[in-house]
């Protein structure tokens, strides 16, 4: 049995395609300690399959996606925007009066989800203190990360944190609860949360795989089985959780032919989603979905072990999970080969 993601109404699972080479791949990967465990889901032509093995031992586990969650928080702001056209264009002291005169208070909706605020803020640097964070964030600059105003530079957490914030100002409710309850389980995605996982990640120190530490905040704490995520794809794309004017924006490209100054290259994002960027290197771009990726395929990848996407053109909506946290340098040619082998094996 599938997950949640098994809606009879909207898939009918068929027998598994062989998908040898990139089962080999996987299983050669945990022989060769490169990953302690794998979840991989590919939906094509209304078919589920998919594939788990070492410490994932079922496809229906919840493992951790860390920011190949934001299409989630960004599919809940694009919602809250379609009742509140109004606060596209402002900056974020109108929602919240006490960030006036603050450099974050100058951040629009825009610039954070397309990461250009000059921000580079990681998660453990916020304050668990609520109280203590919003002090955090007025006195943060963009000198603190050697960047300047607008620079663009993927932001791992601080302009998210504040997206989580506005959501629960402009919802009244918290804002775990909006997206899971609000946004998530109407469409039928209810494996989808923002909790601890159930396969906790796996990090690479000194040669020995440890624990490592879990994602959290609606910029990395997204959790669920792999079948869930890809079904989020398929329900955007069938204007499910969207209407059709936000998914246009939210694939739109926002921000291009710009240098990343935390990737160290090029890469286009619409709003909160990374767009098929390999005419800047369809062999270097990080976080990318395949050399052979479609132009229209857009998604996000996380913390240097997963990625979710859609390929329209192609015709199918991927997630797969690698637990075992490697150096990018180890990572991006790993997962790259692994969707190459994929692609190869869905044309």
């Amino acid at each position: 049995m599938w997950p949640s993601a098994t809606n009879p109404a909207d898939s009918r699972p068929s027998r598994m395609p062989e998908l040898a080479r990139t089962r080999a791949r996987l299983k050669q990967g945990l022989g060769d300690n490169l990953w302690t465990g794998y979840s991989l889901a590919v939906r094509k032509e209304n078919r589920l399959f998919g594939l788990a093995g070492g410490d994932v031992s079922d496809i229906n586990l919840s493992v951790p996606w860390f920011s190949a969650g934001k299409p989630v928080t960004a599919a809940g702001v694009l919602r809250v925007l379609e009742r509140l056209p109004r606060l596209w264009p402002e900056p974020l002291s109108a929602t919240f009066p006490d960030l006036a005169g603050t450099h974050a208070g100058t951040l629009t909706l825009e610039k954070i989800l397309t990461h250009q605020t000059g921000l580079r803020i990681p998660e453990k640097n916020i304050p668990n203190d609520p109280a203590a964070a919003w002090e955090y964030f007025r006195r943060i600059t963009p000198a603190d990360a050697g960047l300047s105003q607008e620079q663009a530079a993927y932001d791992p957490a601080g302009g998210w944190w504040l997206l989580g914030q506005w959501l629960q100002r402009h919802t009244d409710r918290p804002w775990q609860e909006f997206l899971e309850q609000d946004l998530l389980a109407p469409a039928g995605i209810a494996g989808l949360k923002f909790r601890p996982p159930a396969v906790p990640i796996r990090e690479r120190r000194a040669g020995k795989w440890i624990v490592g530490e879990p994602g959290i905040g609606p910029g990395a704490g997204l959790s669920g089985p792999a079948p869930d995520l890809v079904l989020f794809y398929e329900k955007l794309l069938h204007e499910r959780l969207l209407a059709p004017s936000s998914l246009q924006a939210m694939r739109r490209a926002a921000r291009t032919g710009k240098a990343d100054a935390t990737f160290g290259h090029m890469v286009d994002f619409g709003l909160g989603v990374i767009l098929n960027s390999n005419r800047y290197g369809a062999d270097t771009v990080p976080y990318g979905f395949g050399t052979q990726a479609g132009a229209g395929a857009f998604g996000h990848g996380g913390a240097r072990s997963s990625i979710a996407f859609a390929d329209p053109e192609a015709g199918f909506t991927a997630a797969v999970f690698l637990n075992g946290r490697v150096p990018e340098t180890e990572h991006q040619p790993r997962m790259r080969i692994l969707l190459d082998l994929l692609r190869s094996e869905l044309a």
